[in-house]
C-alpha cells in the first residue's frame, strides 16, 4: 500500500499539540559547561528527603488495563529506500493529485480493485470539501465485506472523520494564528461517534487494521466528548488510548489534566473531581509535573495554593483503597502536607513508591531503623525496567530516574552512615551508569585498596575481548562500560599506592596501561642504584615527563582533586565528603570521613596533583647530574613549565636552585616558559 493511502486515514493531531509538544521540552539548568553528572552524595539530607517527580507518560499508561481485544500501539516502521510502484499504486497517486473528483475518475485504473478506486474518489472529495465523499465511502461500505480488504476500515473512519468536520485544523485557542473551528450539530456528530465505534467493533472482532485506526477512534470518540463538555468519558477513552501504547492518547490526557488544574477552570474540575479515573489524572498530573504550574506563569505562592486547593478537592473526594494513594500521598508529601502523606499512606498498599514514602516519612521522624527496613521493601517492590525519564531537581540539575536505581543509592547513603561500606558500594553500583560519580567516591575515597579490588574482581571482570585502540577514545567499537571505568580507577589507585605490577594487570584500556607499564620500568630503572648516575637521571626525567603528560590516565584521581571524570577539563565537582554544611544532616560519619581523608594525596592535594609528582621526580633527576651541564639546567627548566601557571611559589623556587647552582644559557629568560630537550649524551661524554 502506498503511503499516499493514509493522507486522509492519517492520525488526527492530538489536542492542541502545539501547547502539549511545549510543555515536553526540558528546561536547560546548565547554559554552559558539560552535563554535569547525577550527584546522591553531595547533599545527602537532600537525597534522602526529597521525592522526585514521577512521569506523566509513564502514569498514564497505567491508569486502565490494556484491552486484549485491541492491538497495542506499533510505532511505524523507519522510511525504506523508495520502491518501484505498481500500476495500481501509481494510478492511486495520480488520482490523489487531482483537485477535482472529474479529474480523478479520468485516470486509468485499470487492474484497481473496485473498493480502492471508490476510496480514492471519496479521499479527493474529502480534500476539495466535495459533500460527495459520503456517497464514495459509503458505496465502499456496500461492496462485499469480502471485497472492501482495508478499504472498509478506512472508509469507516473516513465518514467519522466527515462527520465530526475533522480536517486537521488546529484547535488551540492559544494559537492566535489558527482559525476557530466551528464543530458540528448533535446529530452528525453522534453519527461520528457511530462511524468510529463500528472502526473499534470491527477491529475487537478480528478484522485487520494496519493503520491502527481503531485507536485513532478512541481518540476521535474522546475529542467529540470534550466538544460536548464531557470530561470523564474523555478521560476513559484517552486512557484505553495511551494503555494499548498510543503516545497520542497520553498526550491528550496531559491537556485534559493541564485544562483541570488551572484555577480558571475550578467549576470543571469539581464537576469531574468524583470520577476515580480523575481523581487519578488530576493526581498524576501535579505528582509528575508539578512545576509545570510556575511555567505556564504563576509565582511559587500561587502554584501552591493551587496544589493545596486541589489537594484538599481530592482528599475530600477520594475513596479508602483509592488506586493513586501512594501517587497523592507522594503529591501531598512533595507539597508539605505530611500530615495527609501519612494518612493516605494507610491505605496506600504494598507499591514500591508506598514503601519509598514511608522511608522518607520514617527518616523526618528520626527512625532511621524503620527507614532501613522500608527501603528493602520499596527496592523489591519497584520493577527493574520502571523508568520516569530525565527530570530536573529543585536546583534544576538533570537526573535519569530509574526507581529502582534512585532507591538504591539512597539505601547507600544509609549504608556508608553505619559503616556498611562494602554493601554501599554493591548498592550505589545497581545505578552505575546513572551514578558514576558517586560509584566513584565511593570507590576512590571510602573503600580500601584491597576491598575495592575484592569488588571489582566479583562484580567487574575484564573485557572477554579485548580493547584495541583505534585512535584516542575510540576502541574498536567497544564501549568504555562502568566495569571498564571501575577497573580503571582501581589500577590507578594501585598506582599512586606504589602496586604498580598489580596495577597494570587491571588496566583494561590498552594505551592507559601501556603508559603505566613504561611509566614502572622507567622507575624501576631509576631506583637501581648499581646503575650510572646518569642513566638513573634519564629515567627519573621519563619518568617525570610521563606522569606529567599522561599521569590522568594512569594515576590521576576520577572525582577530587583530579576529576578525570571530566578528562580535568573541571577542577571542582563538588566534595562528597564535606562535613562543614551547618544547614542539613551531613550523614557523614567520623569513620567515614577518616577514610575519605586518608585518601587523599599526603602532599600538594590539589588539582592535578600529579604533576607535582612529576616535579618531585624531575627534581631527582637533577639530583643526579653534574649542576653545570645543560641537562640539569633543563630538567629543571621543563619541571618548573610543568606547574608555574598554577603554583609560582614551586616555579621560584626551581628558577633559584638553578640560578644558584646551574650555568647561564642563551633560553635562561625564558625559564619555565620555553625549555629544551635535555641533552643526557652530553652528560654521558
Amino acid at each position: 500500500m502506498s503511503s499516499h493511502d493514509l493522507r486522509l486515514t492519517g492520525r488526527p493531531l492530538p489536542l492542541v499539540s502545539l501547547i502539549a509538544a511545549a510543555l515536553l521540552i526540558p528546561l536547560s539548568g546548565q547554559a554552559c559547561g558539560p552535563d554535569f553528572p547525577n550527584r546522591l552524595l553531595l547533599n545527602r539530607d537532600g537525597t534522602l528527603l526529597y521525592m522526585p517527580e514521577g512521569n506523566f507518560a509513564f502514569e498514564t499508561s497505567r491508569l486502565v488495563a490494556v484491552d486484549k481485544q485491541l492491538p497495542l500501539w506499533k510505532e511505524p516502521a523507519a522510511e525504506a529506500p523508495p520502491k518501484p510502484q505498481s500500476p495500481q499504486e501509481q494510478a492511486i497517486e495520480q488520482m490523489r493529485a487531482s483537485k477535482t473528483v472529474e479529474q480523478a475518475d479520468m485516470v486509468d485504473t485499470q487492474g484497481l480493485p473496485e473498493a480502492a478506486h471508490l476510496y480514492t474518489l471519496g479521499a479527493v472529495a474529502f480534500a476539495a470539501a466535495d459533500p460527495r465523499a459520503v456517497e464514495y465511502f459509503q458505496q465502499v461500505l456496500a461492496l462485499p465485506v469480502a471485497e472492501q480488504g482495508d478499504w472498509g476500515l478506512r472508509a469507516q473512519y473516513s465518514l467519522g472523520r466527515l462527520w465530526m468536520n475533522d480536517r486537521g485544523t488546529p484547535e488551540s485557542t492559544y494559537d492566535a494564528v489558527a482559525p476557530v473551528v466551528k464543530h458540528p450539530g448533535q446529530a452528525p456528530l453522534d453519527k461520528a461517534m457511530a462511524a468510529f465505534q463500528q472502526v473499534i467493533e470491527q477491529v475487537k472482532s478480528g478484522k485487520a487494521d494496519p493503520d491502527q485506526l481503531a485507536l485513532s477512534s478512541l481518540g476521535q470518540q474522546a475529542r467529540i466528548h470534550l466538544w460536548q463538555g464531557e470530561i470523564i468519558p474523555a478521560v476513559r477513552l484517552y486512557a484505553q488510548q495511551a494503555a494499548q501504547g498510543d503516545s497520542d492518547g497520553g498526550l491528550s490526557l496531559q491537556y485534559v489534566s493541564s485544562y483541570l488544574i488551572n484555577p480558571a477552570h475550578l467549576a470543571a474540575l469539581k464537576q469531574a473531581i468524583q470520577d476515580p479515573l480523575v481523581q487519578q489524572l488530576v493526581t498524576i498530573e501535579l505528582f509528575a509535573r508539578s512545576s509545570n504550574l510556575q511555567m505556564s506563569g504563576n509565582t511559587a505562592a500561587r502554584s501552591q495554593q493551587t496544589i493545596e486547593q486541589i489537594l484538599t478537592l481530592l482528599e475530600q473526594s477520594v475513596q479508602s483503597g483509592f488506586a493513586g494513594s501512594d501517587r497523592l500521598a507522594a503529591l501531598a508529601y512533595r507539597s508539605g502536607q505530611y500530615p495527609m502523606a501519612a494518612n493516605l499512606l494507610k491505605n496506600a498498599g504494598d507499591s514500591g513508591l508506598a514503601w519509598w514514602l514511608r522511608a522518607k516519612m520514617a527518616l523526618r521522624d528520626g527512625n532511621v531503623k524503620a527507614a532501613t527496613a522500608a527501603y528493602a521493601k520499596a527496592a523489591a517492590a519497584f520493577p527493574s525496567d520502571e523508568s520516569w525519564g530525565s527530570q530536573y531537581d529543585e536546583e534544576i540539575a538533570a537526573e535519569f530516574i530509574i526507581p529502582g536505581c534512585r532507591v538504591a543509592g539512597e539505601q547507600a547513603i544509609l549504608a556508608l552512615n553505619r559503616g556498611d561500606y562494602l554493601q554501599a558500594m554493591e548498592l550505589m553500583f545497581r545505578g552505575k551508569e546513572n551514578y558514576w560519580a558517586d560509584v566513584a567516591d565511593i570507590a576512590e575515597r571510602v573503600l580500601t585498596i584491597d576491598e575495592l579490588k575484592g569488588f571489582v574482581d566479583k562484580h567487574a571482570p575484564a573485557p572477554t575481548t579485548p580493547l584495541k585502540p583505534v585512535k584516542p577514545d575510540e576502541y574498536n567499537g567497544q564501549p568504555i562500560t562502568p566495569e571498564v571505568q571501575l577497573r580503571e580507577l582501581l589500577a590507578r589507585r594501585m598506582m599512586r599506592a606504589g602496586r604498580y605490577q598489580e596495577a597494570v594487570n587491571y588496566f583494561a584500556i590498552p594505551n592507559y596501561g601501556q603508559a603505566a607499564q613504561a611509566f614502572t620500568e622507567r622507575l624501576q630503572v631509576a631506583q637501581d642504584k648499581t646503575s650510572d648516575k646518569n642513566v638513573r637521571a634519564k629515567a627519573y626525567y621519563q619518568a617525570a615527563a610521563l606522569l606529567r603528560e599522561q599521569g590522568l590516565e594512569f594515576t590521576g584521581y576520577e572525582m577530587t582533586p583530579d576529576y578525570a571524570i571530566y578528562g580535568a577539563g573541571y577542577s571542582y565537582l563538588g566534595d562528597a565528603f564535606n562535613t562543614s554544611d551547618p544547614k542539613h544532616k551531613s550523614w557523614i560519619s567520623a569513620a567515614e570521613a577518616a577514610r575519605a581523608n586518608k585518601s587523599l594525596p599526603e602532599a600538594d592535594n590539589r588539582f592535578l596533583h600529579y604533576r607535582w609528582q612529576a616535579v618531585a621526580l624531575a627534581q631527582q633527576a637533577a639530583d643526579l647530574l653534574p649542576p653545570k651541564s645543560q641537562a640539569y639546567a633543563a630538567v629543571l627548566c621543563n619541571a618548573a613549565s610543568w606547574v608555574i601557571a598554577r603554583d609560582a611559589k614551586t616555579g621560584r623556587a626551581l628558577y633559584q636552585r638553578y640560578i644558584k647552582n646551574g650555568t647561564q644559557y642563551d633560553w635562561s629568560s625564558q625559564f619555565g616558559y620555553h625549555c629544551p630537550t635535555p641533552e643526557f649524551a652530553d652528560v654521558a661524554k
